[in-house]
């Protein structure tokens, strides 16, 4: 290892082709600097053109014999270094389709050539490793016209030792528009104008993170704040520049408010009370009225039902009903967030009269409930090491294996299953017993699996949890794990879970994907982050507390920005609030609330709103879907077939606009409404403000009740005209975003 420290300090001096050059710290991260071993490169499962390298460099002894052994070792010529493929292809003399990698006059070719030529040896076993990077500096703000950068890079081994790589490290800038440029060969970053990213920085096994802003102009005084939020938020906004627009009237922040924390549109009468009250508190007042309503609870079990895949063909009608009735009560009970995740992972029983333990039944083996806990539990993706240590985290096949061991003694008795379809092995119709399996498998039905022949079998890790380095011992592997999960020490879960809460309010979480926390995917207000985790903890992991805490704040109450182009782009410093889609119940129950008019959901009361409903039925070929159904499916309701919110969509499409131009459900709620027949009575501005006022929670201006009022008064059907209206309103861009 200590040759690879002489040639980054004297790599032109004399002698300098004496100094060993190590394969595993200095070839192989010139291998990942070029993208050699990425995974549309060499690292690719099956290689490319014919030569293979472990993904990212993470297996020496393979890569090396690859090399040196690969295609009759032509690939490493060491009597004529020069002739060698590798390095005839890395700098064009031979055709690459991967282009030219390492000029003649580099440093990385010299270092290269060098190995060869003495010999292209392995590295000898018990060289001490890389423990940890540094890299120097870890923020940098830009100008607003962009700029380049040369980070510098320190590695601690095992041994202590701090030496400089900043000449083999990998830099992977998380915004593609961001350069790598090697003309010094010293990795130079050259960020263009605007840009916001996180760069991450790699040598061998050890990552580091460099953070990159662009300022909007010179750094500004921090705009004072009152709530602790707003603090972190502006002093981020200050440094770089930018000023936060200012907060929304009345009128938005009440429909706002009322999406977010009861899924639905405030009464007309109601909001016509809130727009005329002059009282300093009445947001607060809000707030609190809506965190202790039953719609609330209604908004967080839909929101938790889409993530524990609460679906029919798994569970069944009556087991999707179960479990989304549980989480209905925790939410109305106000069941803490740990505890609720605690009754989750460590669920047994029935799935019918211990609703909770749907939450394995939809999770059939091992892996599945892994991923699934380290996702929605603790915001951490790992399915990319079940096959090959991540390439974007920490976490190792060894990790990934030993966290799926701690639920692989969890096994099912399936009392009956009267399925449809007796091909289709992955739908159950029937209740089923989760336990904690203490001897063999079992079959289906109770009985013993019967024992194959011998064949020689891998043990099997010990269990552990995430980042631990202790096996657990106890014999409920999953209660250990629910022991450690929900302890206010542990790292992950209350940061997870505000992250989560922040994001269904804003739109964005300060770490997006909110449930992708990893080095390279850093919150973009890390202070934050940590504030709202803390104050989670603080508040014994109490939802509404948190709901309430962000809602108060001038952040979640702040207008869109029309002057730049934080306007349509949010890049998650909360300085301007971007409008966005709403879900498909809440655009259901939104039209049928303003005409009052019926939905009829299938097997519940009549006046059953969307976000009640516990699921919809799964797709089959023996039924056809209702135009309820039809609506949810094309404004993005999910199948729930993923542990996260990400399966849900928002994106507009051409079928939306079909639908709401010409679909039957629209026409049907039109013609059915009870509150246009009731204003096809009233005098035309009533029924004109009443409209205003339930689609769109403001009063008509002056010139649109005029022409509304000129509408309606025209001869012929009122009835009819206002359907014109009621539709024009309801199809509008103000009525169908969250503003």
């Amino acid at each position: 290892m200590g040759a690879l420290w002489i040639c980054l300090l004297v790599v032109n001096a004399a002698g300098a082709e004496t100094v060993e050059v190590s394969f595993r710290d200095e070839v192989m991260p010139l291998l990942s600097q070029g993208g050699c071993n990425s995974g549309p490169c060499h690292g690719n499962l099956n290689g490319k053109g014919g030569f293979k390298l472990s993904l990212r460099g993470e297996d020496a002894g393979l890569d090396w014999k690859a090399l040196t052994h690969g295609l009759a070792g032509r690939r490493v010529n060491r009597l004529s270094p020069d002739e060698s493929l590798l390095l005839a292809k890395a700098s064009g003399t031979v055709p690459h389709e991967g282009k030219v990698r390492w000029r003649t006059d580099s440093h990385a070719y010299r270092l290269v050539r060098q190995w060869i030529a003495q010999g292209g040896q392995l590295d000898p076993e018990g060289q001490p490793r890389v423990r940890s990077l540094r890299v120097e500096p870890a923020e940098i703000t830009l100008p607003p016209e962009g700029g380049s950068l040369r980070p510098v890079v320190h590695a601690t081994l095992e041994d202590g030792r701090t030496v400089e790589v900043s000449l083999l490290t990998t830099l992977e800038p998380s915004d593609p528009g961001i350069r790598i440029s090697m003309n010094s060969d010293r990795p130079t970053l050259v960020v263009p104008a605007g840009s916001q990213a996180a760069v991450l920085v790699r040598y061998g096994p050890a990552q580091a993170l460099l953070r990159v802003w662009s300022s909007a102009g010179p750094a500004r005084a921090t705009k004072p704040a009152s709530h602790p939020v707003d603090r972190i938020i502006h002093q981020r906004l200050a440094s770089l520049g930018m000023e936060p627009t200012n907060g929304v009237e009345d009128s938005r922040f009440l429909r706002r408010i009322w999406l977010d924390l009861a899924g639905q549109l405030p009464p007309a009468e109601r909001t016509r009370a809130f727009l005329a009250d002059g009282s300093p508190d009445k947001r607060v007042r809000e707030i609190d009225h809506l965190v202790n309503q039953p719609a609330f609870a209604d908004v967080w079990a839909l929101h938790w039902a889409d993530l524990l895949r609460v679906e029919e063909k798994t569970l069944d009608a009556k087991g999707v009903r179960a479990m989304h009735g549980w989480l209905r009560q925790a939410f109305l009970d106000g069941m803490p967030l740990d505890e609720m995740a605690r009754e989750l992972v460590t669920a047994r029983g029935s799935t019918y009269s211990h609703p909770q333990a749907n939450f394995y039944r939809a999770l059939r083996d091992p892996q599945t409930r892994a991923e699934a806990v380290a996702q929605v539990f603790l915001g951490v993706r790992i399915s990319c090491a079940r096959c090959h240590n991540h390439p974007f985290d920490q976490w190792t096949t060894a990790d990934y294996n030993a966290f799926s061991e701690i639920f692989s003694a969890i096994d099912y008795r399936v009392l009956e299953n009267k399925r449809a379809d007796d091909l289709d092995k992955h739908e159950f119709k029937g209740e089923q017993i989760v336990y904690l399996r203490r001897g063999p498998a079992e079959e289906p039905g109770g009985k013993k699996k019967k024992a194959k022949a011998a064949k020689p079998v891998t043990p099997a890790p010990p269990a552990r949890v995430l980042g631990g380095s202790q096996a657990i011992e106890q014999a409920d592997a999953p209660q250990a794990l629910a022991d450690w999960m929900t302890d206010p020490a542990n790292p992950f879960f209350a940061r997870a879970q505000a992250n989560r809460i922040w994001r269904r309010l804003m739109g964005r979480g300060l770490v997006e994907p909110e449930d992708d926390f990893r080095l390279a995917n850093p919150p973009s207000h890390p202070e934050l982050l940590e504030h709202l985790a803390d104050f989670l903890r603080q508040n014994r992991f109490d939802l509404r507390a948190l709901v309430r805490h962000i809602a108060l704040s001038q952040a979640y109450a702040r207008g869109m920005d029309k002057d730049h182009a934080h306007a349509t782009q949010d890049d998650g410093l909360c300085s301007a609030t971007l409008p966005r889609a709403l879900s498909a119940e809440q655009l259901l129950d939104a039209w049928a609330g303003v005409l009052e008019a019926p939905l009829g959901h299938a097997g519940y009361p009549e006046g059953t709103r969307t976000l009640e409903v516990a699921g919809m039925p799964g797709p089959s070929r023996r039924r056809k879907s209702d135009d309820m159904e039809r609506f949810l499916r094309v404004f993005g309701k999910p199948e729930r077939l993923l542990s996260c919110d990400c399966e849900r969509t928002t994106e507009p499409t051409l079928a939306q606009t079909l639908l709401l131009v010409s679909g039957q459900l629209p026409q049907r709620l039109l013609s059915q409404s009870e509150r246009l027949n009731r204003l096809a009575k009233a005098p035309a501005a009533t029924a004109v403000e009443e409209l205003y006022l339930a689609a769109l929670c403001r009063k008509p201006t002056d010139q649109e009740r005029a022409d509304c009022v000129k509408l309606l008064e025209n001869p012929g059907d009122r009835r009819l005209a206002l359907e014109d209206l009621a539709w024009a309103l309801l199809g509008s861009r103000e009525f169908l975003l969250r503003w």
